[in-house]
């Protein structure tokens, strides 16, 4: 018997339903051992050795998973193709302990279909060490912050509160922004248009320049001056220009782009993404679905481009493959983009929990590969003066754009969350020195904005940018940080608590290496570079700690009991002191006597100011 180990129940059935005869196909319901759940776990003074603890409820299936293995033929680990799989089959094979003499392969692949699984078997490979190095390296850090920052957090701030290193990262974005646009003061601005007639076309032309110079009007006063000054002069084409445009498509779908247009087309939690996009690959619908690659195979593209030859027919496809590379840091092209396993599985072939985002993944790759669509572009220069040859020291400026071939967008439309975004408008062509007629000079009045908060599509794509965590792990930071109370959805938008405002101002003065964003990224880096096998698991832990130690100790000492700041009032049951609490729901004031006397009442905070465009 040949004994093959996945991850999950579901992929178990699925590949066990083509392996056919003397294979055994067992599911270790992901990890199976971690850090114990109420110590440490790791020995600092021992190079940070960690301890591991068989996960509850895990012992039954750990027994019944190492008798399999050990009686097996030969084993196959085929967990999860990244760092967290290829740290699980590592652990089942330290509780194995098996017979060097045990043939026991490690396979990886990033589809479950009967081709790409039997490939995988027929070309496996060895454990890769410096994948679990990078794991446990994560994992060891993650315990170092969280299981020492948040005691500090706790005591400081009187509440039940953890730290993340990651997950305050996230929480200090949105923290950020929001102290942003409180700091924001809005400016009044104005600006001037020209509504123009030439033969019957109508159209607008914008006031975009003044002695060369880019303007926008501080007062009323400014603009009406240039009103006047205009309203008996004429007005001419000065310059005339029409273009094509062409908007290629985007690439397929990686983890985070995923994540971002499921909330923006879907309404998708990037939690609830990630949950679906499991099921579609388990099913054997998709790719894996945790990767930051936009590659693809040549097969995978050869079968779309097959797709749209009979489809769409020539018009549509490009007479050279498409090519993309990714923009975000730290990329690591372990795997192909998301994408369907078979472009034959239409998404109207698909009903149930995951058919409109199977549909998303369908439509972005299929459009990935097609042509772009084309658009013709028209740009006019107006000019005004009291003479032709003469024009006054300004230019109005009006920019059309219709599209004329819509290419991928046949397809796919890129879903939008801005609601600030302008719609095209069509301009007409008019030659150079044509005369036009002035209907009207209209003048408007606007606010300077203040940045926005963000969705979690937002702050996903923030996330991703800045280099901070990896595929799997922007779904968990921002369900966490909700989940735990600080911050929530108002609306679309990320808002932070008063608790979770009190713990990132905590955390940043207190260790504000541990929680920089920069610091963060790099971090991510040497751990790339451990899995790479040019960095040391010991070398960076010391590297941490070198830095970490001093600001925990301080912290430490900075500790002080203090008495809770009283109110200067009186408990109205038991004539006790009133004072300033906190707890992880916020602020609130409470009696003095506690736990004699429970009364409480709500503190008064400073209504939230919303941005227009989220009102």
């Amino acid at each position: 018997m040949k004994l093959v180990i996945v991850e999950s129940p579901a992929k178990a059935k699925k590949i066990a339903s083509f392996m056919g005869e003397g294979w055994r196909v067992e599911a270790c319901r992901g990890h199976i051992r971690d850090l114990p759940k109420d110590t440490l776990g790791v020995d600092v003074e021992q190079d940070f050795r960690p301890t591991y603890t068989l996960l509850p409820r895990k012992g039954s299936l750990v027994n019944r998973l190492i008798k399999a293995m050990r009686g097996a033929e030969s084993v196959y680990l085929a967990t999860d193709p990244d760092r967290e799989g290829e740290a699980i089959a590592w652990h089942l094979l330290q509780l194995a302990q098996l017979d060097k003499s045990k043939s026991v392969y490690r396979a990886t692949f990033n589809s479950i279909t009967e081709s790409a699984v039997k490939s995988a078997i027929q070309s496996p490979k060895q454990l890769d060490t410096a994948l679990v190095e990078a794991q446990q390296t994560r994992r060891i850090l993650d315990r170092l912050v969280g299981y020492l920052v948040s005691p500090l957090a706790c005591k400081t701030l009187d509440g039940k509160l953890s730290a993340g290193r990651v997950q305050s990262v996230a929480l200090r974005l949105v923290v950020e922004r929001e102290q942003a646009i409180n700091a924001f003061t809005p400016q009044g601005y104005w600006t001037l248009s020209a509504q123009l007639q030439s033969s019957d076309v109508v159209f607008t032309a914008q006031l975009h320049r003044i002695k060369g110079a880019d303007i926008r009007f501080n007062s009323p006063q400014q603009v009406q001056k240039i009103v006047d000054l205009l309203q008996s002069a004429s007005f001419w084409v000065g310059k005339a220009a029409q273009s094509l445009q062409a908007q290629k498509p985007l690439p397929p779908f990686t983890t985070s782009t995923l994540q971002q247009a499921a909330s923006k087309a879907l309404g998708l939690s990037p939690q609830r993404t990630m949950q679906l996009a499991q099921g579609l690959y388990e099913a054997g619908w998709i790719t894996y679905h945790r990767t930051d690659s936009v590659a693809l195979s040549s097969d995978a593209q050869d079968s779309a481009r097959a797709w749209v030859l009979q489809e769409l027919g020539e018009d549509y496809l490009p007479t050279t493959l498409p090519s993309y590379t990714s923009k975000t840091q730290h990329t690591q092209d372990a795997h192909e983009a998301i994408r369907p396993t078979d472009v034959q599985r239409n998404p109207d072939d698909m009903q149930g929990d995951g058919a409109d985002l199977y549909a998303l993944i369908w439509k972005r790759f299929i459009a990935s590969q097609m042509k772009p669509a084309q658009f013709k572009v028209t740009q006019l220069l107006i000019l005004a003066g009291k003479q032709t040859d003469k024009p006054f020291p300004l230019a109005f400026k009006a920019q059309g754009r219709e599209q004329v071939f819509d290419g991928y967008l046949r397809i796919y439309q890129e879903p939008s969350d801005d609601e600030d975004e302008e719609p095209s408008v069509s301009v007409p062509f008019i030659r150079k020195n044509t005369a036009l007629t002035l209907l009207d000079l209209p003048i408007k009045q606007g606010k300077t904005q203040p940045p926005k908060r963000f969705t979690e599509a937002g702050l996903v794509k923030k996330l991703e940018a800045e280099g901070v965590g990896r595929p799997s792990t922007y779904a968990s930071m921002v369900e966490t940080i909700q989940r735990k109370g600080y911050a929530k959805k108002q609306k679309r938008y990320l808002v932070p608590t008063d608790i979770g405002t009190q713990l990132c101002e905590y955390l940043v003065s207190t260790f504000p290496d541990v929680f920089d964003v920069s610091y963060t990224a790099q971090l991510e880096n040497t751990l790339d570079n451990i899995a790479s096998g040019n960095v040391t698991r010991l070398q960076t832990l010391n590297d941490f700690w070198a830095d970490f130690q001093p600001q925990l100790k301080s912290a430490g000492e900075a500790i002080v009991e203090t008495s809770p700041k009283s109110t200067g009032e009186v408990c109205p049951e038991c004539g006790g002191e009133l004072v300033e609490r906190r707890s992880a729901h916020g602020g609130f004031v409470g009696c003095s006597n506690y736990p004699t006397c429970t009364y409480t009442q709500k503190m008064e905070h400073k209504p939230i100011r919303l941005h227009p465009a989220e009102e």
